[in-house]
């Protein structure tokens, strides 16, 4: 009875050894990947390169001259109103720009500063501008009609007679197809009149003259 108990537990001891070989084989395998990829990989492996393809040059080094926009190369192309305004955007950016206000703002001379003066007279009272009814609310709407004449009359020193509208889109007429006859009546332009829009009565209650009824 003994010596079969003593077989039975050889068996197990050998199938568990048996079976911790493949695990311990493992570990060893890890290990052995692990320090190759820290070291430097294995010796004696060959590094397959291959040769980058050569860049694609042009046959020449010319640089074809600036061409002209497509309004200016072909009259029956519209005239984009949008294109013409980010151009003239760029071009005034390129402009320096001039504040009137930097003369009233004066920067001060080393001496004024060691003084710890100003060149305005110290005794002097510093007058503010005037914030009254005028300013508020009369000085804009002379400004407006101002504005609104000034408009008219460069509507009209742009019209000619005889004179075809420019092509501003693709969904207007081509060149040619809206030119007028000479004795057409002549319009007051594609703006229209700017017409003074202020209330009736309105300018005359602001200065005083009449109640608003």
């Amino acid at each position: 009875m003994a010596h079969r108990i003593r077989v039975t537990h050889l068996l197990l001891a050998g199938g568990l050894v048996l079976a911790a070989q493949p695990a311990l084989a493992q570990e060893g395998m890890l290990f052995k990947n692990l320090m190759e990829g820290v070291i430097g990989g294995r010796p004696g492996d060959d590094i397959e390169y291959r040769q980058r393809p050569p860049l694609v040059v042009p046959p020449n080094s010319t640089l074809p001259r600036p061409q002209a926009p497509a309004s200016t190369r072909n009259a029956a192309w519209p005239n984009d109103p949008d294109v013409a305004a980010r151009r003239a955007e760029a071009e005034a950016s390129r402009v320096p720009v001039f504040n009137p206000n930097w003369r009233n703002n004066p920067m001060l001379s080393q001496e004024e500063l060691r003084r710890g003066r100003t060149t305005r007279d110290a005794g002097r009272p510093v007058i503010a501008e005037d914030h009254n009814n005028y300013n508020n609310q009369i000085a804009p709407i002379r400004v407006g009609r101002e504005l609104a004449s000034r408009q008219n009359q460069t509507a009209l020193d742009q019209l000619t007679y005889g004179s075809e509208p420019p092509r501003r889109t693709l969904a207007e007429p081509p060149v040619g197809y809206r030119r007028p006859v000479g004795s057409a009546p002549l319009g007051p332009g594609q703006g229209g009149p700017v017409e003074d829009r202020q209330a009736v009565g309105q300018r005359e209650f602001l200065t005083g003259q009449i109640p608003m009824q």
